[in-house]
């Protein structure tokens, strides 16, 4: 988790970065200020608030490392920051902050729709002084899924679960929020008459493609408990051809 020194003496900062109202808004859209964004893109932006922890994912000549911190703020249309600890545990992850280096940021907007909001960005500086922070550039681009029926954008890939922890009778679903080559994170809605999945229970996920059925085989690795929704993170056990057939209808800025 990230370090939160420091959080309640950078929240101004953070508050002037995302304070705006309905002309700044009209600039922005009408005057095409990221090509790719629209109102509701912007909206979403300026309703993060300084402190919220997000996911990091942070591009390497091999695998890709992810790291959880905290957003400070922003200037829009201009640049992100986020928090870089000067921790000696944060040294791996500073020396891959390069300029130029593609990061991409996840977080879980609350709130009625609730959305899994992602975008990629890239480094533009990494500050020591007086406190490690990370300024990247401004997403031209934003991919969301929604976790409730309600959300009017992009649902997600709905999927039907099945293992042996769930009675044959109920019709498990969910949704999935986050994937990769090698697994996936999905979230099932919290009721008492679901079990909550531990490690290494084996899964089978059934989705729609075409008007037809896919199977994908998986294994869970962790489980994290976030209001009304739990979220498991899942390695698949299927071949390449059926993940990457899942991939090219989805992804989420992978």
């Amino acid at each position: 988790m990230p370090d939160r020194e420091g959080f309640v003496s950078r929240h101004k900062i953070g508050y002037i970065y995302i304070k705006y109202n309905k002309n700044v808004l009209k600039y922005m859209t009408d005057n095409a200020v990221s090509s790719q964004l629209n109102r509701e893109d912007v909206d979403n932006l300026c309703a993060l608030p300084p402190g919220t922890v997000v996911d990091l994912q942070i591009t390497t000549p091999t695998a890709p490392k992810r790291v959880k911190t905290a957003y400070v703020g922003m200037e829009l249309a201009t640049c992100m920051i986020f928090q870089i600890p000067t921790a000696a545990k944060w040294m791996v992850v500073r020396d891959l902050l390069t300029v130029g280096n593609d990061v991409v940021v996840r977080f879980v907007l609350e709130g009625d729709a609730g959305q899994v909001i992602a975008f990629r960005v890239k480094v533009l500086k990494l500050l020591a002084k007086p406190s490690g922070l990370l300024i990247t550039s401004f997403p031209r681009r934003i991919e969301s899924i929604g976790l409730r029926a309600n959300k009017r954008a992009q649902p997600g890939i709905a999927v039907k679960v099945s293992c042996e922890a769930f009675p044959e009778s109920e019709h498990v679903t969910g949704i999935i929020v986050d994937i990769s080559n090698d697994g996936c994170r999905i979230a099932l809605p919290l009721k008492p008459e679901w079990p909550i999945m531990i490690d290494e229970t084996k899964i089978a996920l059934v989705y729609s493609t075409d008007g037809k059925e896919a199977t994908l085989n998986a294994t869970v690795k962790n489980n994290q408990l976030e209001s009304d929704f739990v979220y498991y993170g899942l390695k698949f056990d299927s071949d390449d051809d059926a993940v990457n057939a899942l991939l090219a209808g989805h992804t989420l800025i992978s």
